[in-house]
């Protein structure tokens, strides 16, 4: 059952209940007020009856009174005598049985014509009957309920007009929202809905379904963005396994034929298997560290001391690369809520690069210290740094910048994949950019936490 017709069926109901019990109320108290007007008249003639002539006592009273009460004689023979006749005429005919059972007892009598009927009882087996005609009293009863059901039916008329009328303006925005609810769960239009002013339940509706569209979109692009990712991230993890494994299964097809290879040539192609097996365990490590970082947050509860993970990061830079310029601006004392073996890991990829990427005697820069926004690391190197563009859309999964560089000598191309997870496991926010050396800088932001 649609909207429209349940709001109509529940106006009509309330108009039909409270319609009717105003009604019902208003015919049954004048009816009653009409009947108790007729008892209150034969009470008032029946209390002043003299003992003595009964009969001519209540004549006199009912002329005296002009009203429509007939006076009438039951003999000891039962037959019935109307002594004073209505206006119209009228004389009183009812069964002997019915009037001497209603013995001094205001009662109905009839069924064409009803009475209100008195019976007295008199000497000789003889009763004095009093009776005032009421059909006129139920034939407007009748009329009143037939005004009732015209009233009834004009009130429905006039529910069902007003409902459709108020409800109709909202009601095409139902239905325009649920077409668009169809478009968009069939995938054909995404633009937000036009919201008009006001505070209604349908505009409240039409904004939640704008922040819905708003959340899907989001939704969509970012499932798009990361499947496109996952697709070169697939193309580039399968490139990189490749490679070691061409090579491994060139050199063991080289050793199959061991005749005819020396000592000197079989110690080469031993180290080369070697060698290339490294690198696929490297690699291997570090798709496993990236996933495992992507698939579950690990538990942020160590009480990570980053000035003195920063401190012997430096010392031992020092101590490898004497000949290295650092300026180093450390905050002592700087905590972070985090995982202390993963901030190890962040840190060393970072002075791993350093020493891997840039020469030994470029100058280096430290910074650590509280910012409104959290805990700041700046690290910058006076190295060749990274191409402009990088700076602008972000390094690939499996990017290397170095081309003098052979793959031996090279990492897995995810040092920085693997910064970036480690810092978003922190909540926090890494920034690459041209150091004021000329080299790289890496800005990382950590926010501080409540504890």
């Amino acid at each position: 059952m649609r909207l429209p017709t349940r709001f109509a069926l529940i106006a009509g109901a309330i108009t039909t209940l409270v319609s009717l019990s105003i009604g019902y109320f208003a015919i049954s108290t004048a009816f009653n007020s009409e009947i108790n007007r007729v008892d209150e008249l034969m009470s008032k003639v029946s209390a002043q009856l003299d003992p003595k002539d009964p009969l001519s006592s209540a004549v006199f009273l009912a002329d005296e009174s002009d009203s429509e009460l007939l006076v009438a004689l039951l003999d000891s023979s039962g037959e019935l005598i109307t002594v004073r006749s209505s206006a119209q005429g009228d004389i009183l005919e009812l069964p002997a049985s019915e009037v001497t059972a209603q013995l001094n007892n205001l009662e109905t009598l009839g069924e064409d014509e009803k009475y209100r009927v008195e019976t007295i009882k008199l000497p000789q087996n003889s009763y004095l009957v009093l009776a005032h005609p009421i059909s006129d009293i139920y034939d407007n009863r009748l009329i009143n309920v037939e005004r009732l059901a015209l009233f009834l039916a004009a009130a429905l008329l006039l529910a069902f007009a007003v409902t459709q009328l108020l409800i109709r303006p909202d009601m095409r925005k139902i239905e325009r929202l649920a077409a668009r609810a169809r478009e968009i769960a069939n995938g054909r239009k995404w633009e937000l809905e036009s919201v008009e002013k006001g505070n209604s339940e349908v505009n409240d509706l039409s904004r939640a379904l704008n922040q819905m569209v708003g959340y899907l979109q989001n939704a969509l692009e970012g499932e798009r963005r990361n499947s496109h990712k996952m697709q070169e991230f697939i193309g580039d993890a399968s490139h990189e396994l490749r490679t070691p494994l061409t090579v491994i299964k060139g050199y063991v097809e080289l050793l199959a034929q061991s005749e005819q290879l020396d000592g000197e040539g079989k110690k080469r192609a031993i180290d080369r298997l070697t060698t290339e097996i490294g690198r696929m365990e490297r690699l291997i490590s570090d798709l496993l560290f990236l996933a495992e970082i992507g698939e579950r947050q690990s538990t942020l509860e160590d009480a990570v001391n980053v000035s003195d993970l920063l401190r012997i990061q430096l010392t031992d830079l020092k101590l490898l690369d004497p000949g290295r310029e650092i300026e180093d601006s450390i905050t002592p004392e700087v905590f972070i809520i985090g995982n202390l073996p993963h901030m190890q890991q962040l840190l060393a990829n970072i002075f791993s690069n350093i020493r891997r990427h840039t020469p030994k005697d470029s100058p280096l820069y430290v910074q650590l210290d509280y910012v409104a926004e959290g805990v700041r690391i700046r690290i910058g190197d006076g190295g060749p740094g990274l191409p402009l563009e990088v700076y602008e859309r972000g390094v690939q999964q499996f990017q290397r910048f170095d081309t003098s560089r052979s793959r031996e000598s090279g990492g897995s191309g995810l040092g920085i994949s693997i910064m970036r997870a480690i810092v978003a496991e922190h909540k926090g926010v890494m920034e690459l950019r041209k150091s004021r050396f000329g080299g790289l800088e890496i800005e990382i932001l950590f926010p501080l936490s409540e504890n």
